[in-house]
Protein backbone atom coordinates (compact mmCIF):
# COMPACT_ATOMS: atom_id res chain seq x y z
CA UNK A 1 0.00 0.00 0.00
CA UNK A 2 1.28 3.45 -0.85
CA UNK A 3 1.93 5.91 1.94
CA UNK A 4 -1.09 7.90 2.99
CA UNK A 5 -1.05 11.57 2.03
CA UNK A 6 -0.56 13.96 4.91
CA UNK A 7 -1.12 17.71 5.15
CA UNK A 8 2.65 18.11 4.81
CA UNK A 9 2.51 16.44 1.37
CA UNK A 10 0.44 19.35 0.11
CA UNK A 11 0.69 23.05 0.34
CA UNK A 12 -1.87 23.76 3.05
CA UNK A 13 -3.44 26.41 0.86
CA UNK A 14 -4.61 23.51 -1.33
CA UNK A 15 -6.80 22.28 1.52
CA UNK A 16 -10.15 23.95 1.08
CA UNK A 17 -12.46 25.11 3.77
CA UNK A 18 -15.89 24.40 2.33
CA UNK A 19 -19.26 25.35 3.72
CA UNK A 20 -21.94 22.70 3.57
CA UNK A 21 -24.34 25.15 1.93
CA UNK A 22 -22.11 25.10 -1.15
CA UNK A 23 -23.53 23.64 -4.36
CA UNK A 24 -21.11 20.70 -3.92
CA UNK A 25 -23.31 19.31 -1.15
CA UNK A 26 -26.82 18.10 -0.58
CA UNK A 27 -28.00 18.36 3.04
CA UNK A 28 -31.38 16.88 4.02
CA UNK A 29 -33.26 15.42 6.93
CA UNK A 30 -35.73 12.57 6.87
CA UNK A 31 -39.38 12.30 7.85
CA UNK A 32 -41.08 11.10 10.98
CA UNK A 33 -41.75 7.35 11.06
CA UNK A 34 -44.47 5.90 13.26
CA UNK A 35 -44.11 2.43 14.79
CA UNK A 36 -47.19 1.39 12.81
CA UNK A 37 -45.24 2.08 9.58
CA UNK A 38 -42.42 -0.32 10.46
CA UNK A 39 -42.50 -3.79 8.91
CA UNK A 40 -40.57 -7.06 8.82
CA UNK A 41 -39.29 -6.36 5.32
CA UNK A 42 -38.37 -3.37 3.21
CA UNK A 43 -35.47 -0.96 3.54
CA UNK A 44 -33.55 -0.05 6.69
CA UNK A 45 -34.76 2.93 8.71
CA UNK A 46 -32.14 5.10 10.44
CA UNK A 47 -32.86 7.54 13.23
CA UNK A 48 -30.62 9.42 15.72
CA UNK A 49 -28.45 6.30 16.14
CA UNK A 50 -27.12 6.38 12.60
CA UNK A 51 -24.96 3.29 13.04
CA UNK A 52 -27.77 0.79 13.53
CA UNK A 53 -31.10 0.70 11.71
CA UNK A 54 -34.02 0.68 14.11
CA UNK A 55 -36.41 -1.11 11.79
CA UNK A 56 -37.56 -1.59 8.22
CA UNK A 57 -40.15 0.20 6.15
CA UNK A 58 -41.95 -0.45 2.86
CA UNK A 59 -41.62 3.13 1.65
CA UNK A 60 -38.98 5.31 0.13
CA UNK A 61 -38.17 8.90 0.87
CA UNK A 62 -35.00 9.34 -1.15
CA UNK A 63 -35.12 8.39 -4.80
CA UNK A 64 -31.45 8.43 -5.75
CA UNK A 65 -28.88 6.20 -4.06
CA UNK A 66 -26.16 6.52 -6.70
CA UNK A 67 -23.65 8.18 -4.32
CA UNK A 68 -22.51 7.34 -0.81
CA UNK A 69 -24.47 9.04 1.96
CA UNK A 70 -23.10 10.42 5.21
CA UNK A 71 -25.63 10.23 8.03
CA UNK A 72 -25.64 12.22 11.25
CA UNK A 73 -27.86 11.97 14.29
CA UNK A 74 -29.80 15.12 14.97
CA UNK A 75 -30.87 14.85 18.59
CA UNK A 76 -28.98 11.99 20.16
CA UNK A 77 -25.36 11.41 21.03
CA UNK A 78 -23.22 12.94 18.30
CA UNK A 79 -22.42 10.31 15.69
CA UNK A 80 -21.93 9.92 11.97
CA UNK A 81 -21.96 6.98 9.57
CA UNK A 82 -21.65 6.11 5.88
CA UNK A 83 -24.24 4.26 3.83
CA UNK A 84 -22.71 2.93 0.61
CA UNK A 85 -24.06 3.93 -2.79
CA UNK A 86 -26.88 1.77 -4.17
CA UNK A 87 -27.95 0.77 -0.65
CA UNK A 88 -31.47 2.17 -0.14
CA UNK A 89 -32.38 3.44 3.33
CA UNK A 90 -35.00 5.65 4.95
CA UNK A 91 -33.92 8.51 7.25
CA UNK A 92 -36.26 9.67 9.98
CA UNK A 93 -36.66 13.24 11.16
CA UNK A 94 -33.87 12.51 13.68
CA UNK A 95 -31.39 11.65 10.92
CA UNK A 96 -29.60 13.97 8.53
CA UNK A 97 -28.18 13.00 5.14
CA UNK A 98 -25.13 14.66 3.57
CA UNK A 99 -24.16 13.80 -0.01
CA UNK A 100 -21.59 15.05 -2.49
CA UNK A 101 -20.45 13.90 -5.88
CA UNK A 102 -17.40 16.18 -5.59
CA UNK A 103 -15.96 14.80 -2.32
CA UNK A 104 -15.36 11.33 -0.93
CA UNK A 105 -17.84 10.24 1.74
CA UNK A 106 -15.00 8.50 3.61
CA UNK A 107 -13.42 11.90 4.14
CA UNK A 108 -16.68 13.77 4.73
CA UNK A 109 -17.82 11.41 7.50
CA UNK A 110 -14.65 12.07 9.51
CA UNK A 111 -14.58 15.80 8.78
CA UNK A 112 -18.25 16.14 9.74
CA UNK A 113 -17.73 14.12 12.92
CA UNK A 114 -14.79 16.31 13.98
CA UNK A 115 -16.63 19.53 13.15
CA UNK A 116 -19.63 18.31 15.17
CA UNK A 117 -17.41 17.49 18.14
CA UNK A 118 -16.03 21.05 18.05
CA UNK A 119 -19.61 22.36 18.06
CA UNK A 120 -20.41 20.07 21.03
CA UNK A 121 -23.40 18.56 19.26
CA UNK A 122 -25.34 16.39 21.68
CA UNK A 123 -28.86 15.63 22.88
CA UNK A 124 -29.09 19.14 24.32
CA UNK A 125 -27.17 20.94 21.54
CA UNK A 126 -28.97 19.46 18.55
CA UNK A 127 -27.24 19.02 15.21
CA UNK A 128 -30.11 20.62 13.31
CA UNK A 129 -30.01 21.03 9.56
CA UNK A 130 -29.35 24.76 10.00
CA UNK A 131 -26.38 24.16 12.30
CA UNK A 132 -24.97 21.48 10.00
CA UNK A 133 -25.45 23.63 6.90
CA UNK A 134 -23.43 26.42 8.49
CA UNK A 135 -20.42 24.22 9.20
CA UNK A 136 -17.17 24.59 7.32
CA UNK A 137 -15.13 21.45 6.64
CA UNK A 138 -11.45 21.61 5.78
CA UNK A 139 -10.93 19.04 3.03
CA UNK A 140 -7.83 17.85 1.19
CA UNK A 141 -7.60 17.90 -2.60
CA UNK A 142 -9.61 15.21 -4.40
CA UNK A 143 -6.54 13.11 -5.30
CA UNK A 144 -5.62 12.92 -1.60
CA UNK A 145 -9.23 12.09 -0.71
CA UNK A 146 -9.15 9.23 -3.20
CA UNK A 147 -5.86 7.84 -1.83
CA UNK A 148 -7.11 8.03 1.75
CA UNK A 149 -10.44 6.39 0.85
CA UNK A 150 -8.62 3.57 -0.99
CA UNK A 151 -6.34 3.02 2.00
CA UNK A 152 -9.29 2.89 4.41
CA UNK A 153 -11.09 0.38 2.16
CA UNK A 154 -7.95 -1.77 1.95
CA UNK A 155 -7.50 -1.71 5.73
CA UNK A 156 -11.17 -2.54 6.34
CA UNK A 157 -10.92 -5.51 3.95
CA UNK A 158 -7.84 -6.75 5.81
CA UNK A 159 -9.62 -6.38 9.16
CA UNK A 160 -12.60 -8.31 7.82
CA UNK A 161 -10.34 -11.06 6.50
CA UNK A 162 -8.48 -11.30 9.81
CA UNK A 163 -11.77 -11.35 11.75
CA UNK A 164 -12.99 -14.26 9.61
CA UNK A 165 -9.70 -16.08 10.22
CA UNK A 166 -9.91 -15.39 13.96
CA UNK A 167 -13.47 -16.72 14.12
CA UNK A 168 -12.32 -19.88 12.34
CA UNK A 169 -9.40 -20.33 14.74
CA UNK A 170 -11.66 -19.82 17.75
CA UNK A 171 -13.95 -22.51 16.41
CA UNK A 172 -11.02 -24.91 15.93
CA UNK A 173 -9.71 -24.10 19.41
CA UNK A 174 -13.10 -24.87 20.93
CA UNK A 175 -13.29 -28.11 18.93
CA UNK A 176 -9.86 -29.25 20.19
CA UNK A 177 -10.63 -28.30 23.81
CA UNK A 178 -13.93 -30.17 23.73
CA UNK A 179 -12.26 -33.21 22.18
CA UNK A 180 -9.48 -33.50 24.78
CA UNK A 181 -11.00 -32.01 27.93
CA UNK A 182 -14.61 -33.09 27.89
Amino acid sequence: MDALPTPQDYNLTEWKSVRLTSKDFSVKIGKRVLNSELSDSGINVYSANVREPFGKINADLLQDFSVDSVLWGIDGDWMTNIIKANEPFYPTDHCGVLRSDKHKARILVSALYEAGKKQNFSRSNRASIDRISNLYLKLPPLDAQEKIAQAINSIEQKISSLQTELNSLNGKQKEILEKYLF
